[in-house]
């Protein structure tokens, strides 16, 4: 869509594109869901390695996209990045992104899961507002049924939607944790037996610093 718009020099629709993609796909859901294991996971764990892959898939392709509306800032941003590199981001061709195995199954996945947070996180709000928990974190969800994302584990989901567990069940509920606080990454786990406490992976973490 974005080399569409381009192409036909509609850069009012170009920019609303990229600034959606920034706003709704990034900044409110990948980096929300991700930055747990971005800031918490060991450097050597592969799951933050992989993200950080992604991060960097993501630096090129933006960049590029971002250099025919914002030109200075977007040179500016390359040049931050590579200070000792004598190229312009205006030299640069068309991102090409890597393929994924299955990526149309993936994406019909993943806009599933999207769906089911907005229904989770639109049910926790009044709790919230209620004080009943103070964050999402706080939260156990039910959910009405996990077959259609199979075979995702309800760990996988309790990162996506942020909250302390998720199970199956007849309806979307939601309920106080009884877990405690892990106090390096905040998360409400069975294996904190006081709040403070490290979690099973902040203390392998911390003690292989």
């Amino acid at each position: 869509e974005l080399r569409q718009a381009a192409e036909a020099y509609e850069f009012n629709r170009y920019t609303r594109l990229l600034t959606d993609f920034a706003n709704e796909d990034l900044s409110a859901f990948f980096f929300d869901i991700r930055k747990d294991s971005l800031y918490c996971d060991a450097p050597s764990d592969i799951k933050r390695r992989s993200y950080r892959t992604v991060l960097d898939v993501l630096f090129h392709a933006l960049v590029r996209y971002a250099a025919p509306v914002l030109c200075f800032t977007a040179e500016e941003v390359w040049q931050s990045r590579f200070p000792n590199d004598d190229s312009s981001v205006h030299y640069l061709e068309w991102p090409s992104l890597p393929e994924v195995e299955d990526g149309v199954e993936v994406g019909k996945k993943w806009t599933q899961i999207r769906a089911l947070r907005e229904t989770v996180t639109e049910a926790i709000e009044p709790m919230r507002r209620e004080k009943t928990v103070r964050s999402s974190l706080e939260a156990e969800v039910t959910i009405k049924s996990m077959s259609p994302l199979a075979p995702i584990e309800a760990a996988e989901l309790a990162e996506a939607f942020i909250v302390a567990k998720v199970t199956p069940g007849d309806a979307v509920t939601v309920t106080r944790t009884d877990f405690h606080k892990c106090g390096r990454c905040w998360r409400h786990l069975p294996e904190v037996t006081v709040d403070g406490e490290l979690c099973n992976r902040c203390d392998e973490v911390v003690a292989d610093a």
